[in-house]
């Protein structure tokens, strides 16, 4: 049964379990492999609606039939239509249902798809630029077949009391499995068999516990099945940090550490006036055209940093010089 024939809730929960089966192909890769049959690639990807996957290759496929009709010049209105709908249909649901703080697709997932395609869809009141699955060149089509719209909207928007139904169903049907899982749980509770030995001891045992509690992978026990309590660890020492000898009270730095400050000092104010220089070059590069005037004061830009090299390394040396 396709997803546009769906009529009861029997119909979802038939669909739901049986998935399209690909084998060791993904949902995308195994539509794609029929992406040179146009045909066959859109008969595949309606057994994957109503998921977005389907929704996007059923698309793709009819698009692909408009451009090779278009190219023999045949009619291709039932394509478009069929696209139109598509499009309509997809945009039933929001992203994000505030009422539930849930995914919107799971509500639209949980619907019948007749109960979705059975809604009216009026091109002057839908329109094309709030539906996501139309591109411009779908929107193109559209108007020059049945011309502009006069509005554009989405089945959301045009069917709000249809959505608030369909949350309400989809919420009790969360609140009935939630209730199935504790009765199922309360069950298993009450068939385990209870634990040998007296009861009186487990409790006094279990009283010396931490309020916390255990988890029960952290949980040990003894020879006869009670709870062994974890000893308490002792306190880390205290780690402090090491004082540098620089750093030490009544010390003054010496003098070699002030030449290789000033030093370095120096070489960071020389690479930031290179860096500079090489910025205001690129700039003027990137605004000016090429010319005579580019190329002069490029290559004294190039004297210039030189220049600053070298004075550098004879300063550098001088300094090194006289601390020997």
């Amino acid at each position: 049964m396709r997803w546009q024939d769906e009529q009861t809730q029997q119909d979802v929960k038939l669909r739901q379990s049986n998935r399209p089966d690909t084998g060791f192909l993904s949902w995308s890769n195994y539509i794609k492999v029929h992406k040179e049959d146009a045909a066959k690639r859109y008969e595949v990807a309606q057994d994957f609606l109503p998921w977005p996957l389907g929704f996007k290759e059923s698309v793709l496929a009819l698009r692909a039939l408009i451009r090779d009709k278009k190219k023999q010049q045949v009619n291709f209105e039932s394509e478009l239509h069929s696209l139109y709908h598509l499009a309509a249909w997809e945009s039933f649901y929001p992203k994000h249902s505030t009422a539930l703080d849930e995914p919107g697709f799971k509500i639209f997932d949980y619907m019948p798809g007749g109960m979705i395609t059975a809604l009216e869809i009026e091109y002057q009141k839908l329109g094309y630029e709030q539906l996501k699955l139309i591109n411009k060149t779908d929107a193109k089509l559209l108007v020059q077949y049945y011309g502009e719209p006069q509005q554009h909207s989405t089945l959301y928007a045009l069917y709000p009391k249809l959505w608030q139904q369909a949350e309400a169903r989809y919420a009790k049907s969360l609140h009935a499995s939630n209730k199935a899982a504790d009765i199922q749980l309360t069950c298993q509770a009450l068939t385990q068999p209870k634990a040998r030995g007296n009861t009186h001891n487990t409790s006094t045992q279990a009283s010396t516990l931490p309020a916390s509690g255990l988890s029960s992978a952290s949980k040990k026990y003894d020879a006869t099945g009670k709870v062994i309590a974890p000893a308490a660890r002792a306190p880390r020492p205290k780690k402090y940090p090491k004082l540098q000898a620089q750093h030490k009270l009544g010390q003054r730095p010496s003098s070699k550490h002030k030449y290789l400050n000033k030093a370095a000092k120096a070489k960071q104010l020389s690479l930031l006036m290179v860096q500079a220089i090489k910025e205001r070059t690129i700039l003027q590069q990137r605004l000016s055209h090429i010319n005579v005037a580019n190329i002069k004061q490029t290559l004294s830009n190039k004297k210039l940093l030189s220049i600053l090299g070298v004075s550098y390394l004879v300063v550098n040396r001088a300094r090194r010089l006289r601390t020997k």
